[in-house]
């Protein structure tokens, strides 16, 4: 889950078009989460297996974006979900 910037010019569609295509990515969704008359804030999750991150990164960079933050990264044989109340605890 990537925390990202990009400008307010860039299509959502396009980006998550061009995401779908990097090496190893099976879905993409981006969702906005902030307006602002030039940047839109957004949070992209991609899945896939062994998804190449220098390539995601670069396709947000050549659009103009970029990554404030990666969030949440899962990895194994199976996912594991986190319980939302264990964050509110800490």
């Amino acid at each position: 889950m990537l925390d990202v910037d990009i400008p307010s010019s860039v299509s959502t569609v396009e980006l998550a078009n061009r995401l779908g295509r990097v090496s190893g990515v099976k879905a993409v969704n981006v969702t906005v989460t902030d307006t602002d008359v030039e940047v839109l804030g957004l949070v992209i999750v991609v899945e896939g297996d062994n998804i190449n991150y220098d390539e995601v990164r670069r396709v947000i960079e050549d659009l103009g974006g970029a990554i404030r933050s990666i969030d949440q990264v899962v990895v194994g044989d199976y996912l594991l979900e986190l319980n939302p109340q264990l964050l509110k605890e800490r």
